[in-house]
């Protein structure tokens, strides 16, 4: 017999501090997702007057909105919504509802503004603002070098065809 109350029910593993949920057959699968909105998260800004900013949670206001702050690129402590950032894998330990001073030396002796640089959401985003940045000329030889790089594809893949 299934227990109802255990599905759909999380637990910890206090062992190895992975966490851990309850399908209908008890079996103990992974999480899904490993980013979880907690205080101290690196969080980049995807959308509104501070896009491309990144900023640290604070605290959670409620389910839809979080207090961040970003004193490392001059962003000044404000609530957001969710739906607005992106979380990241990064993370500095401070305490819930901290002071910016606090958060502003996390984040230096954590080298995080560095540590963002090498991430694949920042290297996204830089291509996208240089893509955005080009002029009409620039997507013109840009379309006609994608052009020329796929008919070079197709033709090697054709060949293959034939050979084979």
């Amino acid at each position: 017999a299934i227990s109802l109350a255990r599905i759909g029910s999380s637990g910890i593993n206090a062992e190895y501090g992975q966490h851990y949920y309850y399908t209908n057959n008890l079996s103990r699968s992974k999480m899904l997702y490993q980013r979880q909105i907690e205080v101290g998260r690196l969080c980049y800004i995807r959308l509104g007057d501070n896009a491309g900013k990144t900023c640290v949670i604070v605290d959670l206001v409620d389910q839809k909105r979080l207090l961040v702050d970003g004193p490392h690129c001059g962003l000044a402590r404000q609530v957001i919504r969710l739906k607005n950032l992106a979380i990241t894998d990064l993370k500095v330990k401070i305490a819930r509802g901290c002071k910016t001073n606090v958060v502003r030396a996390a984040v230096t002796k954590e080298d995080i503004a560095n540590k963002f640089l090498q991430t694949s959401l920042s290297k996204k985003a830089e291509s996208k603002k240089a893509k955005a940045a080009l002029g009409d000329f620039d997507r013109f030889k840009l379309r006609v070098a994608k052009t020329a790089h796929n008919r070079k594809i197709r033709s090697a893949v054709r060949k293959l065809k034939k050979s084979s």
